[in-house]
């Protein structure tokens, strides 16, 4: 009798563990599948176009009027990030949504004009928004490709 309920405890507990074993890995299989999502889908290409801009910027202190580009900037970067931003915004935490939401306003709110005669006049442009929503883009796609690729 005692081998018997020895026998069945010991199917059960194995049961058990291959139910927890299995949740547990189907769930960090999910995780890795969502955290490709937000690398491929939002921060790999929000990535890139930022560092495409500051290429570019380089390239045109070189050869262009850096005013205009500079003055540029939010409808440049607006015409470029706004697809990714609300093609994706669902894969965003709640740091790079609010960043990303900043940088949407910054960017129509932006008077491409008045900053053109502010850098012009030496008047210092102040893009608080813009340098925030860069900070946490790049943090967060270090932070996410390096939990990634571990």
């Amino acid at each position: 009798m005692n081998n018997i309920i020895s026998i069945i405890l010991v199917a059960l507990l194995g049961f058990i563990g291959n139910i927890v074993y299995f949740n547990h890995q189907l769930k960090k299989e999910r995780n890795k599948e969502v955290l490709k999502m937000r690398l491929t889908n939002l921060l790999l290409p929000l990535f890139v176009a930022l560092k495409n801009d500051e290429i570019e910027l380089k390239y045109s202190i070189k050869f262009d009027d850096p005013y205009d580009f500079d003055s540029d900037k939010p409808t440049r970067l607006l015409n470029k990030l706004s697809t990714i931003i609300n093609a994706n915004l669902y894969l965003a935490d709640d740091d790079l949504h609010e960043a990303c939401i900043s940088f949407m306003q910054w960017a129509y709110l932006s008077d491409t004009d008045q900053r053109y005669q502010d850098l012009h006049n030496n008047i210092d442009v102040e893009d608080v928004d813009f340098e925030n929503f860069k900070n946490v883009v790049y943090k967060k796609y270090y932070t996410e490709r390096e939990k990634y690729l571990c």
